[in-house]
């Protein structure tokens, strides 16, 4: 090799680490612990891809963020995890606790729990202006002429053996499996509907009732008249 080649060499080779000194790949950053200030960009379907599996060295990519194939505005948080307990987690590491857990196998969200039994659910209160309930049945069945109403000597006998009215949960049904709260508005509404049946036959017997009184006064009054009348002619006499 000439001088000129190798001088030329020796610049490709400067120039050549430079590069490599200056731009080094996510992996080298990665493993230097290190930071950027710059955009990072990932060109490829699969978007970033996290490994989560140890005894794998983290090669299993189980968690993926990456754009919806649908909707392109849209950011995909995808995890492919075939377990049950896999999942999405939002982790606050000042308090040690979870915040909010979406569980990949049922699509179940769980606030303040990692362990949601539910679409939605909550460990704490709710807060809202409106709550809006569908219940599958409504209970404007009581109104129909086929509705058989309880007797109130029914009712009475069902109250002192159960300690609770008729289709509504106990005390121990409700600490154990809680409270549904469409079902168990319509049957709070039934009740209500059932009352308002008792009220308005108690109306009917009331007024009734009275008729009968009214009647009886009527009669009364006639028949006290009538003593008058023979009162008057016996003093006559």
């Amino acid at each position: 090799m000439n001088s000129k080649s190798a001088f030329i060499f020796f610049i490709y080779g400067v120039f050549a680490l430079t590069v490599r000194a200056q731009t080094p790949n996510l992996q080298a950053v990665t493993n230097a612990g290190d930071s950027t200030n710059k955009s990072i960009c990932i060109w490829n379907k699969d978007g970033l891809n996290i490994g989560v599996d140890v005894s794998t060295g983290y090669t299993t990519k189980s968690h993926y963020l990456r754009p919806s194939p649908t909707e392109t505005r849209t950011m995909r948080f995808d995890c492919t995890s075939s377990t049950t307990t896999g999942g999405w987690e939002f982790y606050n590491g000042a308090q040690a606790r979870s915040i909010m857990f979406i569980k990949q196998s049922s699509g179940y969200v769980g606030i303040g729990t990692t362990d949601p039994k539910a679409r939605l659910a909550v460990n704490g209160d709710i807060y809202a202006k409106k709550v809006r309930v569908t219940p599958d049945d409504w209970p404007d069945f009581v109104f129909e002429s086929a509705y058989e109403l309880p007797s109130l000597q029914d009712l009475e006998l069902f109250i002192a053996e159960h300690k609770h009215l008729p289709g509504i949960p106990s005390a121990k049904e409700v600490g154990e499996q809680g409270v549904d709260l469409g079902q168990n508005q319509a049957k709070l509404l039934q009740k209500i509907e059932e009352m308002t049946l008792y009220l308005i036959e108690q109306n009917k017997r009331v007024a009734a009732q009275e008729q009968v009184m009214k009647a009886q006064d009527e009669m009364f009054a006639v028949q006290d008249e009538r003593l008058k009348e023979l009162e008057k002619r016996i003093d006559h006499k």
